[in-house]
């Protein structure tokens, strides 16, 4: 596709916020793909020729800091109501019942799940070649800037400034 970058990782990684920087400040096409434990991946991530497996970077931490973002999504100071910023529409943020009658807040922040949904994006990212980062402790900025550096290495003609 025409994406400059592909941001790929699991809930609470940073990829939203990194892509609207890479974008905004410096300019390039950035695709945010979720992973999500219970459903695969697009397909056409995988398709031949459709995806250069060295512009996909995989965005990771490490499990006891994705935990601790995760349970503080659900802390008890969040409103149970939000609104979408993009369609204007409000939706519940709790009370969903999952695995085992756990909410899904508990199962989304639990540290088998975590775990799990981790290895299932290293996984991933080591079977068709995407190139991991772990953005514990960096900076938005700081990662941006090493994509960065991997893209110029990979495609000298791409020319970013940041």
């Amino acid at each position: 596709y025409k994406a400059d970058v592909i941001l790929l990782g699991v809930s609470r990684a940073g990829k939203t916020p990194l892509s609207i920087y890479m974008a905004q400040t410096l300019g390039l096409k950035v695709a945010n793909i979720p992973l999500v434990l219970e459903l695969p991946p697009p397909q056409q991530l995988f398709e031949r020729g459709r995806v250069d497996p060295r512009r996909v970077f995989c965005l990771t931490l490490q499990p006891e800091f994705l935990q601790n973002f995760r349970k503080s999504r659900f802390s008890s100071g969040e409103k149970k109501t939000k609104t979408s910023a993009t369609t204007g529409n409000s939706f519940s943020t709790g009370g969903f019942r999952g695995l085992y009658g756990k909410s899904k807040k508990m199962v989304y922040s639990g540290s088998d799940y975590v775990e799990r949904d981790l290895q299932n994006a290293r996984s991933l990212a080591r079977e068709h070649g995407f190139t991991e980062i772990d953005v514990t402790g960096r900076a938005m900025e700081e990662t941006a800037s090493l994509i960065v550096s991997k893209l110029k290495e990979r495609f000298p003609e791409t020319y970013v400034t940041l």
